[in-house]
């Protein structure tokens, strides 16, 4: 038998089961209710059918045939069994042989006339047998009960364990199935065939189990993905400059004092982009870990001023970049504080800042502001280049995607300038946004959760 089989089968057993525990329970029920409720009624009314019959068993006790008559017709009419005794105990009539067995002579004489004794556990009663006033006696009497046969209670249960079997089968498979198929693509899935997909489509829980795995595969599909194109992006940048670096020492072997000087140089720059690149890289992996719940490296957080944050940006890109102008704008009312790794967001706003130098036009100005809004500190970098086109704009955040592909390595970097930045501001509990416009130009904003008061 195949696995599916198998979980089909032990499933089917288990709903069988608690079924049956159910229509067992549901009929201790519907007994305990009759034995509480429905049989204490149906005694009341025997009672009273019991005294009835007594009665009209009195008015005929002058006319020994009549009375005779009488009680057979009770006995035929309303399957009720009558005795009648005197106070000796001797037998007056009776509808039924032998004669139900008289009460001993003491519980007899304590027979009070308008009361029914039931006799325990013969489903019997006991009634006084007054006639024309006088307590003459009493009379005995029963319910015809024909024997029960357990052929129709047989038939009828095992007819319920039969419809009950055939209608588990259906829930079992529509359960069972494809929760075994669930179980099989993890399975294939955690074994490295990631184009495993559940595919089931139901409208229920179970439905929803299944797409939601299906999401979770894809998710992971993705990030296995982005974590080769990652590995593949950084071996390709670290090769060129290595590259460079093994020519310029070829030549400077050569031994011309001169040449090897300049070919020097060009190693410093090589190397100093290899650290860059692998210092951005080791960045964003200790940021991924910072931003993830339950990661442990911690920022260095300290207050700082909004104003004088901005302010030291501005002034680290005028000297970097003398020939660009920078617009600085600070709208604060009154000084705004906010906690932060100051070496981090300062690095997040110098690469804005480095992107809109390196993809607008040199006589195109750069707009630095800060402001407060809504509770958050706001930072913004806004250029008037070319824009970013709108298929580019969910790549931006890509490792390595270069949203001007003409340009090269010394004007557009490697792509990791917003990856840092958006990771740094995300590990502060904020938020980077990019809006851009082809020809219009392009903002950065910065949104961090801030607070009003002195700055540090």
């Amino acid at each position: 038998m195949s696995r599916i089989g198998r979980a089909l089968r032990r499933f089917l057993v288990r709903v069988y089961l608690h079924g049956l525990l159910l229509i067992l329970l549901a009929g201790a029920s519907v007994f305990l209710v009759l034995e509480l409720m429905a049989r204490p009624a149906m005694d009341q009314r025997l009672y009273g059918m019991v005294t009835w019959v007594v009665d009209q068993a009195a008015l005929s006790a002058g006319d020994p045939a009549r009375l005779e008559r009488e009680i057979a017709a009770v006995r035929d009419r309303l399957d009720i069994q009558l005795s009648l005794y005197d106070t000796r105990g001797a037998l007056i009539a009776t509808n039924v042989h032998p004669p139900l067995p008289p009460l001993p002579a003491e519980e007899a004489a304590r027979l009070e006339p308008g009361v029914t004794l039931p006799i325990e556990p013969l489903h019997r009663h006991a009634v006084a047998f007054v006639v024309g006033g006088r307590h003459v006696g009493h009379a005995i009497t029963g319910h015809v009960m024909p024997a029960p046969s357990p052929t129709p209670a047989v038939v009828a249960f095992l007819a319920v364990l039969l419809v009950f079997a055939v209608g588990s089968i259906p829930l079992a498979r529509s359960v069972a199935r494809p929760i075994e198929r669930l179980r099989a693509v993890t399975q294939a899935f955690g074994a490295g065939r990631l184009e495993e997909r559940s595919a089931i489509a139901r409208q229920d829980e179970i439905g929803d189990l299944a797409r939601s795995f299906d999401e979770m595969a894809d998710r992971l599909v993705v990030l296995r993905r982005a974590e080769k194109e990652l590995l593949a992006n950084v071996s390709h940048e670290l090769r060129t400059p290595l590259s460079r670096i093994r020519v310029a020492l070829d030549l400077a072997s050569e031994g011309d004092p001169e040449r090897v000087r300049g070919y020097l140089g060009e190693i410093a720059e090589d190397l100093g982009e290899l650290e860059r690149l692998v210092g951005d890289v080791l960045t964003a992996a200790r940021l991924d870990l910072a931003i993830a719940p339950g990661g442990l490296p911690r920022l260095e957080r300290a207050p700082m001023d909004l104003g004088a944050l901005v302010e030291g940006a501005a002034t680290r890109f005028r000297t970097r970049s003398p020939e660009r102008q920078l617009a600085l704008v600070v709208d604060l009312d009154r000084p705004a504080s906010l906690t932060a790794d100051r070496a981090l967001l300062r690095r997040a706003i110098d690469n804005l800042l480095d992107n809109a130098q390196k993809y607008s036009d040199p006589d195109a100005p750069v707009r630095l502001c800060a402001r407060v809004e809504s509770g958050a500190a706001v930072i913004e970098v806004e250029d008037r280049g070319a824009g970013i086109p709108e298929e580019d704009l969910p790549n931006l955040f890509r490792p390595f995607f270069r949203g001007d592909r003409s340009r090269t390595r010394a004007t557009g970097g490697v792509g990791l300038g917003l990856v840092l930045a958006r990771r740094i501001v995300e590990a502060h509990g904020g938020r980077l946004e990019i809006e851009s416009r082809v020809g219009e130009g392009t903002t950065a904003r910065i949104a961090l959760p801030a607070e009003a008061g002195e700055g540090a």
